[in-house]
């Protein structure tokens, strides 16, 4: 008699699950709504704590830009500096720890000038701060147009979240439809604004079928039969990376994986090399070989820039269209103490540099048509997935 009565008891609920509309309609809808209240609500959630968390890492990054813009803003005074150090050497004795000099741009005002001794003379002072000044006014440009990136990042970001905070309060519960339009959006845009989204959770169902299906591995043998020949094989002894030729004549070392980037960077470079990087993002490390050239040798902006250019092209920020790339003295490059392989710190930065990843002329056009066969789907970068 407990069975039948059990049975009977459970025969509505049978009849209204095999008619959904009855199902809704009846008392049972409110499990249904709580459950798809619970999940909008995971997906709200998790939308809010990356928008927040991708607030406060944009306001961080124009926080850092700004201190180098107002570094860069201190190039006219240094430049103006030294222009009256040079101008007035022949009245300046070289162990001179001071001057009075008259500063005929301000109408003949007298200016004192103080030197450091320890920096050597005055002229040699003075040739330190031209070089100084021009990487200074390098950057301010570059420095800039990222700041203005950053503002632009955060008016995305803010507008983003000002639409899930209001699809919160129109609705006792949060619109399913509304929160996918926003999340398909920032998945969308996230990767032109350089945005790292969520590893997981966070792309829609077909988002992440498609990234399951590029992911496979192929099959035994294949994978070979896809890697083009190594373009720019190096010609210096000892290093199997890649070598490029600036337009003066120097060349440029290009690591293709961990080993190779920490090798570059930790044994091949030295003082005057040029040591570059991409900002913000996983690269190879770039090394301009200056120390191969006539000592006192100055880098030519040609050089410098082909050099920063490659930093980008052979970085995650590879599909940009620009870049900001630091450079710096083998000197300051130090490998921290339990750091993996390839990992370096940078003790100084010399200066950065707007790198060009998708449209510069200095890159030589083999490898850019080869990455274009890759987007295509005809082939992949030698060695492109092992950055550090």
């Amino acid at each position: 008699m407990l069975v039948v009565a059990r049975a009977a008891r459970a025969l509505p609920l049978l009849a209204a699950l095999s008619r959904p509309q009855s199902f809704l309609r009846s008392g049972f809808a409110p499990f249904a709504c709580a459950a798809a209240a619970t999940s909008s609500s995971s997906v709200s959630d998790l939308l809010a704590a990356w928008l927040d968390k991708a607030l406060t890492a944009e306001a961080r990054k124009r926080k850092a830009l700004q201190k180098e813009a107002d570094a860069a803003r201190s190039a006219e005074r240094l430049g103006q500096w030294a222009t009256l150090v040079v101008a007035n050497l022949y009245r300046i004795d070289p162990a001179a720890e001071r001057a009075i000099v008259e500063d005929w741009e301000n109408g003949g005002t007298p200016t004192e000038l103080k030197f450091d001794p320890s920096e050597g003379t005055p002229r040699e002072q003075a040739d330190k701060a031209f070089a100084k000044a021009r990487k200074l006014r390098r950057g301010s440009a570059v420095v800039a147009e990222l700041i203005e990136q950053s503002e632009a990042t955060e008016r995305k970001l803010r507008a983003w979240r000002q639409r899930l905070d209001v699809s919160a309060a129109e609705a006792d519960a949060v619109n399913d439809e509304t929160l996918r339009k926003l999340r398909s959006d920032i998945t969308r845009e996230a990767k032109k604004l350089q945005l790292k989204l969520p590893e997981h959770g966070f792309a829609a169902e077909g988002d992440r079928s498609a990234a399951a299906g590029k992911s496979k591995s192929l099959p035994r043998g294949s994978r070979a039969d896809t890697q083009p020949q190594q373009l720019f094989a190096s010609k210096t002894g000892g290093w199997s990376g890649r070598e490029f030729v600036s337009p003066a004549g120097v060349p440029i070392l290009v690591g293709r994986n961990r080993a190779e980037n920490e090798q570059l960077s930790l044994k091949i470079a030295r003082d005057p090399d040029v040591w570059f990087h991409v900002r913000g993002a996983p690269g190879a490390h770039v090394v301009l070989r200056m120390s191969l050239l006539p000592k006192a040798s100055v880098a030519d902006d040609d050089c410098m820039q082909m050099a920063a250019d490659l930093a980008a092209f052979y970085s995650e920020l590879r599909d940009e269209r620009k870049a900001l790339v630091a450079y710096t003295s083998p000197r300051h490059i130090t490998k921290p103490n339990g750091a993996p392989l390839g990992a370096v710190r940078l003790r100084e930065e010399d200066g950065t540099i707007l790198g060009r990843p998708t449209d510069s002329a200095l890159i030589p056009k083999s490898i850019v048509e080869l990455r274009e066969r890759e987007t295509r789907g005809g082939g992949a970068l030698s060695g492109g997935s092992g950055y550090s």
